[in-house]
């Protein structure tokens, strides 16, 4: 399913030993058309040592596997969402009369505990944390456990970030922390995240273009949260082209962004998620036959028209595996 919409390879956000399990059996039998970086979520049990004894597991870490299936890092849970009314805000939701700000799954010293003890391990974590108080807790946690053993050049994760300030992009910037975004989040659901938050917040939301510029290319990634939001990567690729809703509506104009570098998102840039741009990202020799053709040119078509691009055909280590 993936492969038809042009897609080689993916992280897979919350893995459970199941499907680490099924997929390495598909991998196994050589019939894999898909590769795949596992962000392994164990649920955090109730004392550190039982936490520290998963991560110690049989000595495995990030980065363990092959170029089919690979071990990409440990995700964390923090907060909840801004389409949910759950994310976690410095300042309380518009309609609170008890100062409500969002939920956060543990307390914030919980959280430094954990990626402490994930750090420790070799194990990379990428949290997912989506409102602004939700991700200054995660910059602490990841600044504390970078004071105990460096993650400069780890490329440890905010996942979504869909809040995120300037002054936390340098933060992120400073320990080198990647943001793994979802603009497709404001396709069928910005009215909801206006409706909870507010019109200003609505309009900040998933800032592309100043993480662009406060972070780097290099150190962000697009995605699409599937299956909460649909995986089509150029509905995805439109929205952050023209920062539209699937109305028609404009939320935060001054945050799109080029289609190059909207494509570079999806392609060279994500590929340093999983410190494969080495390997893939871009067409050139001596990287992976990894590549689609597409029903028309991404560059140049009316930019009304990048929704509605189709994967003709999608090649994965030189083989044909999905042709309209």
């Amino acid at each position: 399913m993936l492969n038809s919409f042009g897609i080689t390879s993916a992280v897979e956000g919350a893995t459970s030993p199941r499907d680490i399990a099924a997929l390495q059996r598909v991998a196994q039998a050589g019939e894999a058309t898909l590769r795949v970086g596992l962000m392994w979520r164990p649920e955090p049990p109730a004392e550190n040592a039982a936490w520290e004894a998963i991560m110690r597991g049989n000595g495995a870490s990030s980065g363990f596997g092959d170029d089919w299936l690979k071990f990409a890092g440990i995700k964390i849970l923090y907060d909840g969402g801004m389409t949910l009314k759950t994310a976690l805000m410095r300042e309380a939701y518009p309609d609170s009369h008890d100062g409500y700000h969002g939920i956060a799954q543990q307390s914030p010293q919980r959280l430094k505990e954990l990626v402490s003890i994930c750090n420790r391990h070799n194990w990379r974590v990428g949290v997912h944390a989506v409102g602004d108080k939700g991700i200054d807790h995660v910059l602490d946690a990841f600044e504390a456990a970078d004071k105990e053993k460096s993650i400069k050049d780890r490329r440890f994760v905010l996942i979504h970030g869909s809040l995120i300030v300037p002054e936390q992009m340098e933060r992120a910037k400073r320990l080198g922390v990647r943001v793994d975004l979802q603009n497709v989040f404001m396709w069928d659901k910005a009215a909801t995240v206006e409706r909870f938050l507010g019109a200003a917040v609505a309009n900040r939301a998933v800032p592309t273009k100043t993480l662009i510029e406060k972070v780097g290319l290099n150190s962000l990634g697009a995605g699409t949260d599937f299956p909460v939001n649909t995986i089509n990567p150029f509905i995805n690729i439109y929205v952050m082209v023209t920062r539209k809703d699937l109305a028609g509506r404009v939320y935060g104009a001054n945050e799109a962004v080029s289609r190059e570098q909207a494509l570079r998102l999806y392609t060279s840039a994500a590929s340093h998620y999983m410190f494969e741009e080495n390997e893939k990202g871009t067409i050139e020799a001596g990287k992976l036959a990894d590549l689609t053709v597409l029903s028309a040119d991404l560059m140049t078509v009316p930019e009304e028209q990048i929704k509605d691009i189709k994967a003709d055909l999608t090649i994965v280590g030189g083989k044909i595996v999905f042709q309209r």
